[in-house]
């Protein structure tokens, strides 16, 4: 993983991630109460990880999703994630409730997921920026 994106940031969105490795910390069980485990348990089994905000940015050379502070302190096992996009195989978006969903398919069979508004427009430039990253490195 890298640090933040060197290059010109083409488009970028407030996001939530689904990050199947996020724990609730100490901190999101208190504010949730005592059957806080359950839930957290049973929405993770449901939809394959925890939504956690932050901001998804596309550079020419990758896709970048940081985790926002508050979402830093209440989940543990979040972090950065950097995707080169010469490893995207392409984005489509689908339905999702309130803001649709983007899935990016990567070469090695894994999917990032996140939700925003306008994310189909944003899942298309970030398969034209794939190709076009592809196509520079022929």
């Amino acid at each position: 993983m890298s640090s933040a994106p060197a290059r010109p940031v083409l488009a970028e969105k407030w996001a939530n991630a689904l990050v199947a490795d996020a724990v609730p910390a100490g901190v999101a069980k208190m504010l949730s109460g005592g059957a806080s485990g359950l839930v957290f348990e049973g929405f993770r089994k449901a939809f394959g990880g925890l939504w956690v905000g932050g901001r998804v940015k596309l550079t020419q050379d990758e896709l970048y999703f940081a985790p926002n502070a508050l979402n830093r302190a209440v989940h543990v096992g979040v972090s950065s994630k950097a995707i080169p996009l010469t490893d995207v195989v392409g984005a489509t978006d689908r339905f999702g409730w309130f803001t649709r969903i983007v899935d990016v398919m990567q070469t090695d069979g894994s999917v990032f997921t996140f939700r925003c508004y306008g994310a189909k427009p944003f899942a298309e430039m970030i398969t034209t920026a794939a190709e076009a990253r592809r196509a520079r490195t022929r």
